[in-house]
């Protein structure tokens, strides 16, 4: 085919750069004539098919508009050294497509299952900045919409809108919600019923039953400038939902312009009467079709697949230390989904601080805490993320309310004077939920993450009495001290970047996960360690210890558990709930 019948075949589709026409004579006796289309990437990107003889738009499933077929998921792959063999499978793939739409058993079911797709392109809008915090699940109700600058957020009442918007921009934008309505259909529209004006989705709200029919009447009891409707169903892929907007009749082009005309004409503004109202505003008047962009927590963690999500919406952790370990885990927590998050640190962001901490410079002299809470809330507005500018000692004795509140504590401080602390108050308190240590040896070549659960070892059990570790993964040909001192009085660092200190934060967030959705009985140890090559790069050696438990054979990082046994230490003996005095 010549350019020109491309470009007069197929308008809007500039990257098809060539195509070939087949002609196949299908059951019925009818021959069809099918294009194969290539783009500027074949063979990297396979050809596209097209049935030429193609119906009416949204006559037949997974036929576009120019007879484009939709036959691949969007994450297929295919061999770009065997083209012709990808577009013979691809042609016969529309063969057997086309044959079952005329057989006709594939078409309510497919317009059904994938009814977001079909209504996207029968939509008048795209719904970018349209966002719904509302669970796509019956019944019908009424929600509330607010409209802010370039944005409109759907959610199930006043108090959850201002929430979120107040997380999302600071608490610095005025919030007032106007009524919606969210109607649940028992099956996904069909083309032919979606609706076009303001009457027909007032019909489909009486079909759909009373709670239907009351949700929509009450969002236009008011008489807004517009009405929006969420209409939610279940799919192939789970449920969705869309939109349609009413436009009050004022607003329309042509009609008077007196603000009660012309839903109040010949009688007083608010004093129609309810039928006339109703007819008048639910009227032949065009609808706005449009797509929702789902914000719901269940949707952005996991798409609603995810088992562990409901758990963790539900849960709470307090991380502290907010320094290049607890400041990735926090990150971690919260895309995992864990619905509240306290953030605890006394220490201010510096530029050296910057290179493997996830703020930048633009957080550069605020308090860590501070600034990585604002920095959450506004990246994962349907979460709770607190913080507190204090130290452990400070913590534990003005806020101990606090640590009791949550259901796993993480501990990165990397101080021993805080940890010690903090395990002696665990122990006072009874070790009601797990604590989890976490730390990295020099280079992060290897970490740690110690939970400490109801039974077995205190932290103290396995760490000396001046802090260090009585297990380590890795020794270092140089004498073991690999700290490094900055040009100023005690200024003392470990030298590790972002890249291999990411391994051994994901590990300490997957413990502390780990006790959110099961708390341990007995406290545990979950070590990290780099590969041979790095370490004996750098001047180690696996420990003594590590070989011993488990060898040297294996050459790629990897992770151990290992019991953290009572040793009966000092922290130990300290009087507890469950010990007599």
């Amino acid at each position: 085919m010549d350019r020109a019948t491309i470009a007069s075949d197929y308008p809007g589709r500039d990257w098809i750069v060539a195509a070939w026409r087949i002609k196949v004579e299908f059951s019925d006796g009818v021959t069809r004539r099918f294009d194969l289309v290539a783009g500027a990437k074949f063979p990297t990107t396979p050809v596209r098919t097209a049935l030429v003889d193609h119906p009416e738009p949204m006559t037949w499933p997974h036929v576009e508009s120019d007879g484009i077929l939709c036959l691949l998921p969007n994450m297929a792959e295919c061999d770009p050294d065997d083209p012709s063999e990808v577009a013979m499978d691809l042609l016969n793939r529309s063969v057997r497509l086309v044959t079952e739409l005329l057989d006709g058993s594939i078409i309510e079911r497919d317009f059904r299952e994938e009814f977001v797709t079909y209504w996207g392109y029968q939509a008048h809008s795209q719904g970018k900045n349209l966002f719904s915090l509302v669970a796509p699940t019956p019944p019908s109700r009424v929600v509330r919409v607010w409209r802010g600058k370039g944005i409109e957020v759907v959610a199930e009442n006043q108090e959850a809108i201002a929430k979120w918007v107040s997380r999302r921009f600071g608490g610095k934008v005025a919030v007032n919600a106007d009524a919606a309505a969210f109607l649940w259909l028992d099956a996904p529209l069909l083309p032919a019923e979606y609706p076009e004006t303001a009457a027909d989705l007032y019909l489909l709200s009486q079909r759909l039953g009373d709670d239907s029919k009351a949700a929509l009447e009450q969002a236009a009891s008011v008489e807004p400038d517009e009405i929006l409707a969420l209409l939610g169903a279940i799919g192939r892929g789970g449920a969705a939902s869309v939109g349609v907007r009413v436009l009050n009749p004022k607003r329309l082009k042509g009609r008077p312009r007196a603000p009660e005309a012309p839903l109040s004409v010949g009688f007083r503004p608010g004093h129609t009467p309810r039928p006339l109202f109703l007819d008048r505003f639910f009227g032949r008047n065009s609808v706005i079709r449009t797509l929702v962009q789902r914000a719901d927590a269940e949707w952005v963690h996991g798409r609603c697949r995810d088992s562990r999500t409901h758990h963790l919406l539900g849960a709470s952790v307090a991380v502290i230390g907010c320094g290049s370990v607890g400041a990735p885990v926090a990150c971690a927590l919260a895309q995992a989904g864990v619905g509240r998050i306290i953030l605890v640190d006394p220490e201010t962001l510096t530029w050296p601080n910057v290179g493997r901490h996830p703020l930048g410079a633009t957080a550069v002299g605020r308090q860590k805490a501070e600034a990585l809470a604002e920095r959450l809330r506004a990246d994962f507005p349907h979460l709770s993320v607190g913080h507190l500018a204090c130290d452990v000692h400070h913590l534990i004795e003005h806020r101990s309310d606090l640590l009791a509140s949550v259901e796993v504590i993480v501990s990165a401080t990397g101080s021993w004077a805080a940890e010690s602390a903090l395990n002696r108050w665990h122990i006072q308190q009874g070790r009601r939920q797990p604590i989890v240590y976490g730390w990295t040896e020099a280079h992060a070549c290897a970490g740690h993450a110690v939970a400490i659960g109801e039974k077995q070892g205190c932290l103290q059990c396995h760490i000396g009495r001046t802090g260090a570790p009585e297990f380590t993964a890795v020794t270092w040909l140089n004498g073991g001290d690999v700290a490094q001192e900055e040009p100023a009085c005690g200024a003392h660092y470990q030298p590790y970047g972002p890249i291999e200190l990411a391994y051994v934060t994901a590990m300490v967030a997957e413990v502390a996960v780990d006790c959110l959705l099961k708390p341990p009985l007995n406290s545990f140890s979950r070590v990290f360690v780099a590969s041979r090559r790095r370490i004996k790069a750098l001047g180690g050696r696996l420990s003594e210890g590590l070989s011993a438990a488990f060898g040297e054979n294996e050459e790629g990082a990897r992770t151990f558990d290992l019991p953290w046994h009572s040793a009966s230490c000092a922290a130990c003996r300290l009087p507890h709930p469950d010990r007599a005095p």
